[in-house]
């Protein structure tokens, strides 16, 4: 064997373990409201696991996450599905370990008079995003109920820019997800939910939700050479969304603690609608497909131009 493919198999070597053997933390990469609430236990007292301490890095947008993912700096990340599926897609060697979040997604309005959308006449429904989660299922809700005369607005930029919007009475209608919907119901008590953004509201041949919302990353190469940790991280992980719905007068203390949230009242009450529940997504592989089946069909753009392959899914092998 020459020096020069000697050379290139110690190079590759270096490559592939230099991210986590030399590392001595695990580092996850997660995004403010249900996936910080998921993951409150454990932020409050990070783990350390085979001699590794874990590490949260938090932020408040998606792309963050994404950008940091792509320069391979995260074993595990939090991200909405469609989004890690167009990743995956688009050859980011990350795979989908469970589904923690199902569903933070809510229509408010601060119109009295307005009860349903079908009661809405050319009115504007703010969102942010345009393509995103929120974007793409309004926008085929929107086209299933033949409501042509209600069009999506993007003029604000962040679930921040429509709390304020909302708060200042600039706008009557916008789908927003938690926590910003409990905080502005705490702030106005004019502020009020229509209804949850559902899938299968869009697709009544679902008798069971499908919303698979958020997914749990973790990179291809720690399933390959560490699955034990990837097994234990996944188990804490587990643990800590028991406890988020379990006890929620314990984890709403945590979420103010650690600066989430205002008050532990607005905190109780947005518990619930982060609708947190962590499943494997082995165990749930049909459903997730099914989900991402709506945004491929509806705009093939949003999940990379086509469904994932069976391999973006993994499953922890058995004992």
């Amino acid at each position: 064997m020459s020096i020069r493919a000697i050379t290139t198999i110690i190079v590759t070597l270096i490559l592939v373990f230099s991210c986590t053997v030399k590392e001595d933390t695990i580092k996850i990469g997660l995004l403010e409201g249900p996936s910080a609430v998921s993951f409150m236990a454990l932020i409050d007292k990070p783990p350390v696991i085979e001699g590794k301490k874990v590490e949260f890095i938090i932020h408040s947008e998606p792309l963050q996450i994404q950008a940091l993912m792509m320069q391979g700096k995260l074993d595990f990340a939090v991200l909405p599905t469609v989004m890690a599926a167009n990743l995956y897609n688009k050859g980011i060697d990350y795979k989908l370990l469970a589904v923690p979040v199902w569903g933070s997604l809510y229509l408010l309005t601060n119109n009295p008079a307005i009860q349903h959308l079908n009661q809405v006449q050319q009115e504007k429904v703010y969102l942010f995003g345009q393509g995103a989660t929120a974007d793409v299922l309004f926008r085929n809700y929107l086209e299933k109920n033949v409501l042509n005369h209600i069009q999506p607005d993007y003029s604000y930029s962040s679930n921040v820019e429509l709390g304020n919007a909302f708060l200042q009475q600039k706008i009557s209608l916008a789908v927003i997800s938690e926590p910003m919907v409990s905080i502005l119901m705490a702030k106005d008590t004019n502020i009020r939910i229509i209804q949850k953004i559902e899938p299968e509201d869009i697709h009544l041949k679902f008798s069971k939700s499908i919303f698979a919302q958020t997914s749990f990353l973790v990179k291809a190469n720690l399933t390959k050479h560490y699955s034990k940790l990837v097994q234990t991280v996944s188990e804490q992980y587990k643990e800590s969304c028991n406890i988020t719905y379990q006890q929620p007068r314990k984890t709403a203390g945590l979420l103010v603690k650690h600066g989430f949230y205002p008050d532990t009242t607005i905190a109780l009450q947005s518990i619930p609608r982060c609708n947190i529940r962590f499943s494997y997504a082995a165990d749930v592989k049909e459903t997730v497909m099914d989900y991402l089946r709506i945004f491929y069909t509806f705009e093939p753009a949003s999940t990379g131009g086509k469904m994932p392959a069976d391999d973006f899914i993994y499953k922890l092998p058995s004992e």
